[in-house]
């Protein structure tokens, strides 16, 4: 099977939000793309992830509630050279939704556990790979 690189797959142009963003806008922004969580970025940099999850824990509070209170500082990033194996990997191991995918500390894309079942969706509905006929 062919390797698969993270930038193959990765969703570009991701909509963002601020530390300082307050966690209603957050949330609307989040309806809106689609998505059920948003990096976070402070000085052109990736500093935290929010996640629906997040949002939960301030329901009642979303207008009051900025987005530094409730988000993850530091997620776990990869890189987009980095394979779709590794990224299942780390979705599993520490059990999240969503890898930001960062150059430089720069947000460059960001790839789900979504993404990657649709991947395997298409994986699997390709035919197999056809080798040379067996002798009897």
């Amino acid at each position: 099977m062919k390797e698969l690189l993270i930038e193959s797959i990765m969703r570009r142009g991701v909509v963002a939000t601020t530390p300082t963003e307050m966690l209603a806008a957050t949330r609307a922004a989040m309806e809106r793309e689609g998505v059920h969580q948003l990096p976070v970025i402070e000085n052109d940099m990736l500093v935290g992830i929010l996640s629906e999850r997040d949002l939960h824990a301030h329901t009642g509070y979303l207008e009051r509630t900025k987005v530094d209170a409730a988000m993850t500082w530091n997620p776990v990033t990869v890189r987009p050279t980095e394979t779709a194996q590794h990224a299942v990997h780390l979705l599993i191991e520490k059990s999240i939704n969503a890898l930001p995918v960062v150059e430089g500390g720069r947000l460059v894309g960001i790839v789900s556990r979504t993404d990657l079942l649709q991947l395997l969706e298409r994986l699997l509905a390709e035919p197999p790979a056809q080798g040379p006929t067996p002798k009897v």
